[in-house]
Order: structure tokens, then C-alpha cells, then sequence
């Protein structure tokens, strides 16, 4: 429902954590979402490569939005992710992510990490989530 993406869109826009680190949301629907960041110089380990905490923030901001994008306040149970690749530092990581499973208590999502270069995607990351639906409204005016 349109209504209930312009709710959680409006909450990300004051996400200060995800604005810190450069996420844009580039598409949400009822069930998808698609996310982008550009890795910075910041952003390293000290083997000089992206810092896996980078990498799961924006799959985690990718849930955050898809999770909550019902008018219902949810929150995460339990998150799993799994590296493949290192990405470049400088490059653009893409996240995207969709709906496995919703029901009234649990959402079930799967999210996808890509680095772009020049339209070549490499797999970085894939995390599964599962959230618990609390069944309070985000804006208590909008019926769920």
C-alpha cells in the first residue's frame, strides 16, 4: 500500500546512522526493496579492504525499511549473514531484498549485496532476517 511506503520512507529519511554512510533507497514496493552506497575511504579494515560491519549495515537498513514498510512496528529476531567477496574500496554495493514469509507475528526476507562496477555485478554478501511483527502501528492514523 502506497500510504504505508511513504510512512517507512519518511522515517528512513531521518535515519542518521544510514544517511552517515551514504544509503539511498532506490525503489520500494509492497514486497522488494533495492538499496545503494558507496563504499569511502572510511569505510576500510585495516587489511585495507571494506569493513564487514559496512557491508551488513546496508543489508540491515535494506530489512529495516522492507520490515516496517506495513505500518506495523517491527523489529529484528534474527539475522544471518554470509560473505562471499570482498568488494573494491570506492566501489557501489547494491542490496536487494524481498519478502519470504509474512505472516501476523513474523516477516521472513532474504537480501542480496552486489558491487557494481560498470554494470558487471559481483556477489558480496547474502543475509536472511527475520523479523517480529509487534502489531503496533508506525502512524497510528493509517490503518494497518
Amino acid at each position: 500500500m502506497e500510504k504505508h511506503r511513504e510512512i517507512i520512507k519518511n522515517l528512513f529519511e531521518n535515519d542518521e546512522y544510514a544517511r552517515s554512510l551514504g544509503i539511498m533507497l532506490d525503489e520500494l514496493t509492497d514486497t522488494t526493496i533495492k538499496m545503494r552506497m558507496r563504499l569511502r575511504t572510511g569505510m576500510l579494515n585495516f587489511y585495507g579492504r571494506p569493513h564487514g560491519a559496512v557491508i551488513y549495515s546496508l543489508a540491515d537498513a535494506a530489512f529495516s525499511v522492507l520490515g516496517n514498510n506495513t505500518n506495523n512496528i517491527s523489529v529484528a529476531l534474527d539475522c544471518s549473514i554470509t560473505y562471499h567477496a570482498s568488494p573494491d574500496a570506492g566501489s557501489l554495493l547494491v542490496v536487494e531484498g524481498e519478502d519470504l514469509s509474512i505472516n501476523r507475528q513474523t516477516g521472513s526476507y532474504i537480501f542480496t549485496v552486489y558491487m557494481d562496477k560498470e554494470g558487471d555485478r559481483t556477489l558480496i554478501a547474502t543475509m536472511k532476517s527475520v523479523s517480529y511483527r509487534t502489531g503496533r502501528p508506525i502512524d497510528p492514523d493509517v490503518a494497518q
